[in-house]
């Protein structure tokens, strides 16, 4: 019996990763191709203006489109922790129907991989930052999304942190160390 085009159970793909700041950037890498890939999708782009609707942001307030873009997430994305040693990745499009049906789980790469498709699917060009909380070199412990947006002469750096449930799109957590990586 096959279980994949049941509503509830995606298609599974599988890789081997590196381990340490290896595997990092291995899921990067991969993280980079799929926002790319999503940000083009008709579903994607609907949902990001439909997003921007529901929160009144104004023409040409990018900042304000940033932070509605990653309080939505924020709000419909319950965070659940990958299993130990194993690193998931879920399609920003499978993330989607899950918030349709109210199920919506992951963690912070599936969180930044959905709000930098959603944000590149309306003009933006995010950034993902990876930190380290304890240590300045090794491998990172988190990622999330950077947006930086030019509002009426005024640039400025919207920190997209969707699994912080209890401080407002903006808040970073102070960290030891961080890049950030483009996606485009």
């Amino acid at each position: 019996m096959t279980l994949q085009g049941k509503r509830n159970i995606p298609s599974v793909n599988e890789t081997s990763l590196a381990g340490g700041k290896a595997g990092n950037m291995q899921t990067l890498r991969m993280m980079k191709k799929v926002a790319r890939e999503r940000a083009g999708h008709p579903v994607v782009r609907k949902l990001a203006l439909n997003i921007l609707n529901y929160y009144g942001v104004q023409s040409h307030h990018y900042a304000d489109e940033a932070r509605a873009i990653g309080r939505w997430v924020q709000e419909k994305i319950r965070y659940v922790k990958d299993p130990n040693g194993i690193e998931q990745l879920h399609d920003p499009l499978t993330l989607i129907d899950q918030v349709q049906q109210g199920i919506a789980r992951g963690d912070c790469d599936d969180m930044a991989l959905l709000t930098a498709a959603l944000l590149m699917s309306i003009g933006h060009s995010p950034k993902y930052r990876c930190v380290r909380y304890k240590t300045k070199f090794g491998h990172f412990n988190h990622i999330y999304v950077v947006d930086y947006t030019n509002n009426k002469q005024k640039k400025e750096r919207v920190v997209i942190d969707c699994i912080i449930k209890d401080k407002p799109i903006g808040f970073e957590i102070p960290h030891a160390s961080g890049q950030e990586f483009s996606i485009r």
